[in-house]
């Protein structure tokens, strides 16, 4: 079965600082057409930063769209044509003051698959040193740290809901437990 659309005709509606909005109509595999509303997002980057005793750190922010504090891990968006790499470096040290030994990279998520186009990068930092952060100038934010463990738990229950932080939480965990079994032979 044919599952792919085309772009017949594309209408930017909506040209911001970070977004784009764009209404497009599209040919269906059925032969008939409709209308898809896509927000263009230079993507981002995340990463479960774990330091040497088992901590991942990790940040309370107020998220606008949602008006409350959401708890996720260091992240940050991606200037256009930006390396994601070099952008999760950026971030890990703009925000939480650190700097990794060891990048384990995690894949990508696609946090939105209905309208939008943000791909997020995710890696596991490990072997960190500190120095000072230095924030944007609009970013506001709270950095703590927690057992892995605990934190892993708070992403299974539900008190951690920011989907990039569950994501990378349980692919850094599934990757550390592969390295454990291929070390214990």
């Amino acid at each position: 079965m044919e599952l792919n659309e085309r772009t017949l005709a594309s209408e930017l509606v909506f040209d911001g600082v970070l977004l784009k909005v764009y209404r497009d109509e599209v040919g269906l595999a059925d032969g008939g057409t409709s209308v898809r509303e896509v927000v263009h997002h230079p993507g981002g980057v995340a990463a479960v930063a774990l330091d040497d005793e088992g901590n991942v750190y990790l940040e309370r922010q107020f998220r606008y769209p949602y008006r409350r504090v959401v708890t996720e891990i260091p992240a940050g968006k991606l200037e256009r044509g930006e390396d994601p790499f070099d952008a999760i470096r950026r971030e890990l040290r703009e925000e939480i003051g650190a700097q990794a030994g060891r990048w384990d990279p995690l894949g990508y998520v696609m946090p939105s698959v209905g309208y939008t186009d943000e791909m997020l990068y995710l890696y596991l930092a490990r072997g960190l040193t500190f120095g000072e952060t230095h924030l944007d100038e609009d970013e506001f934010l709270e950095p703590f740290k927690l057992p892995f463990g605990e934190v892993l738990e708070m992403a299974a229950d539900g008190r951690i809901n920011d989907a990039k932080t569950v994501a990378a939480l349980f692919r850094a965990d599934r990757l550390m437990r592969k390295e454990r079994e291929e070390a214990d032979g």
